[in-house]
């Protein structure tokens, strides 16, 4: 889980960026960087070095969208506002959680009853080395309003709370882009398999609203997704989530029709 990050260009000016353990787009156009989500907050040199990659090397970084602030998603933001000046964007129900007044976000205790699992105790270890248990908190964090423009991207935000309250995704139509955050994964180390799939229920503040969320992605036009963790996935939202809820149900055993007609017949009327 050590791994470096990987850099995929989407579009013009867009780069997709695979960090260790989540991801981030790096925005550039007009003379200007905008990111969407920053990594924990040791991908701090990643982050910077993403933005070179993507063509951004010298330009000003202005702007920080949130799709959530979980510690993985918002550990850069405020070193990223405080060396370029960066203002920092999340939806209004969100900013609680950024600013720290509250905390929707799984903790050590929640985790104890899962510890048992390879899989979930590499990605804690990885986690708080990452600077997970940090305080990542972005007081100065601005209510987004409405679609608008920035780095010279037009971006659509769709609320879609269930992993916290105000969690948002974004859509970049001139990129066919939508940017899911956690409403929608690829994959994730504590998952047992990769592709379009929601996270476990542990991680999400509301399980229930969360699966209602993935309508509102259905809905989008895109034609690549930019998960929050995973690799990006060239596919529609609609066929995006329609693998997602599939994945969520269990296995329900098939029902055995009799091949003995007496016994069909039997069977049908009693």
């Amino acid at each position: 889980m050590t791994r470096a990050m990987t850099t995929h260009p989407v579009a013009e000016g867009v780069t997709f960026v695979e960090g260790p353990a989540s991801n981030w787009t790096v925005l550039v156009g007009d003379g200007e960087v905008a990111l969407i989500d920053a990594g924990y907050p040791n991908d701090y040199p990643l982050v910077e070095e993403s933005i070179s990659a993507a063509g951004g090397a010298g330009l000003p970084v202005t702007t920080v969208l949130i799709t959530h602030g979980h510690s993985d998603h918002i550990g850069c933001a405020g070193a990223i506002a405080r060396v370029h000046g960066a203002r920092v964007f999340a939806d209004a129900a969100e900013l609680p959680n950024i600013r720290r007044e509250i905390v929707e976000q799984i903790t050590l205790l929640d985790l104890l009853p899962s510890l048992w699992r390879p899989r979930v105790i590499r990605w804690a270890v990885h986690a708080i080395r990452s600077g997970g248990l940090d305080n990542v908190a972005v007081e100065d964090v601005r209510p987004l309003a409405g679609p608008f423009t920035v780095a010279g991207h037009r971006v659509i935000p769709i609320v879609t709370p269930g992993h916290t309250r105000g969690h948002t995704a974004f859509v970049l139509p001139d990129a066919e882009a939508l940017v899911t955050g956690d409403a929608l994964v690829a994959a994730h180390p504590t998952l047992p398999h990769a592709g379009s799939q929601l996270l476990p229920d542990m991680f999400h503040a509301d399980p229930h609203r969360a699966v209602l969320a993935l309508g509102a992605l259905a809905l989008a036009r895109a034609s690549v997704l930019l998960p929050g963790h995973g690799p990006l996935l060239r596919t529609n939202p609609f066929d995006a989530v329609e693998a997602a809820r599939l994945a969520r149900l269990p296995d329900v055993p098939r029902p055995t029709i009799p091949t003995q007609p007496l016994v069909w017949w039997r069977a049908a009327v009693c």
